[in-house]
């Protein structure tokens, strides 16, 4: 075995056993997290590996990574704030939307999490994350358990412009708020939808939970499940991009009856629109 090898070796293992906390504190160290990351990538080729996830939660699921640029999801560190919400938050049976699914990781916690009485509902529009998407629920036999809905979740149904971020991978609807330190290049168009018409008005089961990572688009969704919100009160988990997404976003969950919490241990209350960031990881629960 080659010292490359061993390295790839050596960082799977330490992924597999060291608890969360510990892996936590060694990405805070920006040195140190530099110095992983740039040994890894001498480590692996480029390019796309079928592999199997190292550490977390989807330890042993296998997914179809470039280990240069998505070693987070390899190593199991992946938003590990995101993982303990999950764990604290989702039960067996629910039924749960993950809004901006991308390749599916997420999709395939939630999945985990819900278990075979569950069921995960995958918003995405992107063309090269839907590839992948399908890819990564066939490979762990979650066709079943996970279904694609190729739609950006807006504030009506509607055909919509899509600007592409640096990445065909990456991007968010035109008309949107938030990530302005983005290069926005190419657009295409993609079908849009309100959550409202897809739950009341096409007969879709209601969500227990909502997972909302959509680039800014929030500040457009959020008014387009406006009815659900008020009626079914679903958990939200929600990514902020931008100070006027964070204004809307807040607004809009108040009016519905949420109480709104920073995405860390003990869940603490958001006490105002004016304590969040340009970027905030957030919980969002029913105060009713």
């Amino acid at each position: 075995m080659n010292l490359n090898s061993l390295f790839v070796s050596a960082a799977a293992w330490a992924a597999r056993i060291l608890p969360g906390r510990v892996k936590k504190t060694l990405y805070a160290s920006p040195t140190l997290a530099r110095t992983i990351r740039a040994g890894l990538n001498r480590a692996v080729r480029a390019g796309f590996t079928e592999t199997t996830i190292a550490g977390g939660d989807l330890k042993g699921y296998r997914l179809v990574l470039d280990l240069q640029s998505e070693k987070d999801y390899w190593l199991g560190t992946y938003e590990p704030e995101l993982q303990d919400a999950i764990r604290e938050f989702i039960r067996p049976g629910y039924v749960v939307y993950d809004l901006g699914a991308g390749i599916g990781y997420v999709s395939l916690l939630f999945a985990r999490a819900v278990t075979s009485s569950g069921k995960v509902y995958s918003f995405e529009p992107l063309p090269a994350n839907l590839e992948r998407l399908k890819k990564h629920i066939s490979l762990n036999g979650l066709e079943d358990r996970v279904k694609i809905e190729p739609y950006a979740v807006i504030d009506a149904t509607r055909l919509v412009e899509f600007a592409l971020g640096p990445s065909v991978a990456m991007g968010k609807v035109v008309g949107s708020t938030g990530r302005e330190d983005q290069f926005y290049g190419e657009r295409i168009f993609v079908e849009g939808i309100a959550l409202d018409e897809y739950v009341f008005g096409q007969g879709n089961p209601e969500p227990d939970v909502i997972k909302i990572d959509i680039e800014g688009g929030e500040s457009l969704a959020l008014p387009g499940m406006r009815g659900m919100l008020m009626k079914q009160h679903p958990i939200i988990f929600l990514e902020l991009h931008g100070a006027e997404a964070a204004s809307r976003s807040w607004l809009a969950l108040k009016e519905a009856g949420y109480k709104i919490c920073w995405m860390k241990a003990g869940y603490p209350a958001v006490k105002s629109a004016g304590d969040l960031d340009w970027k905030a990881y957030l919980v969002a629960l029913p105060e009713v």
